[in-house]
């Protein structure tokens, strides 16, 4: 009895998507792949070099080219500060990236004139995929 609410929950979710996919209201549902659009956009390679860059100047800058010695004591404290401006750094990408990505997934939309756009792997039938307009637009 505890589930039943949950059930219903999911029925009205799977109802509303069975509604934007089906539905005549002449509402359009695109949907977007972005493993593809991570993979395959130039600017998503030129974020991932720029990651690589910095990891490489934060080796050189924390002196941790040379494999770890008992003398070195000094050298874990020294790993986890590069470690934590990597991923301060990573995290500003990423946060840009999607940023970047959500502005181009609505230029395509409206340019295609799709009202909703979902995750691909959300979609299991139908559905304009704009991941390609999407890829070409972010180069």
């Amino acid at each position: 009895m505890k589930y039943l609410p949950w059930g219903l929950v999911a029925l009205l979710a799977i109802a509303l998507v069975w509604s934007f996919l089906t539905g005549s209201t002449g509402e359009t549902v695109g949907t977007v792949n972005l493993g593809r659009i991570v993979d395959e956009s130039n600017r998503a390679q030129a974020l991932n070099q720029m990651l690589s860059d910095r990891y490489n100047e934060l080796i050189s800058r924390f002196n941790l080219e040379a494999e770890p010695t008992e003398d070195d004591l000094d050298r874990a404290n020294r790993e986890r500060q590069a470690y934590a401006e990597y991923l301060a750094y990573r995290q500003e990408l990423e946060a840009q990236f999607q940023v970047e990505v959500d502005r181009v997934v609505q230029e395509v939309a409206h340019a295609e004139k799709v009202t909703v756009v979902f995750d691909w792997d959300v979609v299991r039938y139908g559905g304009k995929d704009l991941s390609d307009e999407v890829i070409k637009r972010l180069n």
